[in-house]
């Protein structure tokens, strides 16, 4: 199995699923957490945002710095910084404590992970195989991804079996800093093998990809902007001041989520060979996107939940199709930077509508996070459409 990866691309693999399994329960808990520990709404937003915006500030960092400082030793300092965040999340000295936690963390709220941990990895697997298999690759890799999302998601209910104590919370995250600890020794572990020849790492970028990384920025701060408002913490806090929804039935709930995500991407290089990957981006995400913006007008739970697995089967197949897309578009040299640059203003733009989010939500507007998502979502796949139909990755031009 996986016999087209390299050895070190299975390891990538393999830290990819502990530390997305981990977000995958973090997420949800994390809001519960701290409405067990008395915080507000607000707050809890807050909290949000500012993990949101560390991703910001470490992707900046990894895009200028990872290649020639390293990246297997950056790799190793954000897992080191992941586990001193979550023992500053389970002491919970004060709040500005549990914001810092969320900054340095790279902690995520949406489940899976924009992070720079990613904009590393993304860059790094594209020289484990061969360029035929890429597409396929990635495919895998976010497949394992939101697989580990959704068993994390059904670890979160654990809690619910235990009367909800506070106590049971902090297992869960104790369980979180075993896997950044984890994480550590597998990056550790990987040696050189996903460095950059010295080299290809001080080669500068070309004046085409810092258009097409320009281009793509704006585009997915767009995207980054109108999903910030659905993030999965966000979503739980939905469910939970709409209609009520346990813990216990929330982590059933966004492990049949991330099951039927993980199974449509699996489905994404089948699509994008047929219709190539610009449109596997942009076709399937505007579908999903209309079924966004029904769900707060359903008329039930059930109806809710229906239009939400429908959004989930469609919303994710862009992911590997836009990271192949992109690695295809640019030089080997130019990976990390585009992956990171790109990932920074989905990073600041996802950052500033949680908060937005969450007041509507706490003020009982729950229709609007839905709207403004969807029609932000379907904006973005207009735009990109029109600014790349004629930008072609190699396997593609005729």
């Amino acid at each position: 199995m996986l016999g087209w990866l390299s050895e070190k691309g299975k390891l990538l693999f393999l830290a990819k699923t502990l530390r997305v399994f981990g977000f995958g329960f973090l997420s949800i808990i994390l809001p519960l957490y701290m409405l067990r520990l008395g915080y507000s709404a607000l707050i809890i937003g807050i909290v949000i945002s500012m993990a949101v915006f560390g991703s910001v500030v470490f992707n900046t960092l990894i895009s200028k710095f990872s290649d020639s400082f390293g990246r297997r030793k950056s790799l190793i300092i954000l897992s080191i910084m992941m586990a001193i965040s979550t023992i500053l999340m389970i002491f919970n000295i004060n709040a500005m404590l549990f914001v810092i936690a969320a900054f340095i963390g790279s902690v995520s709220v949406t489940g899976t992970e924009t992070g720079p941990f990613l904009s590393i990895e993304q860059s790094a697997i594209s020289s484990q195989m061969n360029e035929s298999n890429r597409t396929k690759a990635y495919s895998v890799y976010n497949f394992l991804g939101y697989g580990a999302a959704a068993f994390g998601a059904l670890f979160s209910g654990v809690p619910s079996l235990f009367n909800n104590s506070l106590s049971w919370y902090q297992i869960l995250l104790y369980v979180y800093l075993a896997i950044a600890i984890a994480l550590i020794f597998i990056y550790v572990s990987l040696g050189e093998s996903i460095e950059l020849p010295q080299k290809e790492s001080r080669l500068k970028i070309t004046k085409r990809t810092k258009k097409i990384i320009i281009k793509l920025s704006v585009l997915f701060s767009i995207d980054a902007f109108g999903g910030g408002f659905i993030l999965q913490s966000l979503l739980t806090l939905w469910f939970n001041s709409r209609y009520g929804v346990g813990v216990g039935d929330l982590s059933i709930l966004f492990l049949i989520t991330n099951i039927i995500t993980a199974m449509s991407i699996l489905a994404a290089p089948f699509v994008a060979k047929k219709i190539g990957l610009l449109n596997t981006m942009v076709i399937p995400h505007i579908l999903s996107n209309i079924s966004l913006i029904a769900i707060p007008f359903a008329s039930s739970l059930f109806y809710a939940v229906t239009l939400l697995f429908v959004r989930q089967s469609l919303s994710q197949m862009d992911v590997p199709s836009r990271q192949s897309y992109l690695m295809a578009i640019v030089k080997p040299n130019e990976r990390t930077a585009a992956a990171g640059i790109t990932n920074i203003p989905r990073s600041i733009a996802q950052g500033v509508s949680p908060t937005i989010s969450s007041y509507l939500i706490g003020t009982f507007q729950y229709s609007l996070p839905f709207i403004l998502s969807g029609s932000l979502k379907i904006l973005y796949d207009i735009l990109l459409f029109f600014s790349f139909r004629k930008t072609k990755p190699p396997e593609e031009r005729k």
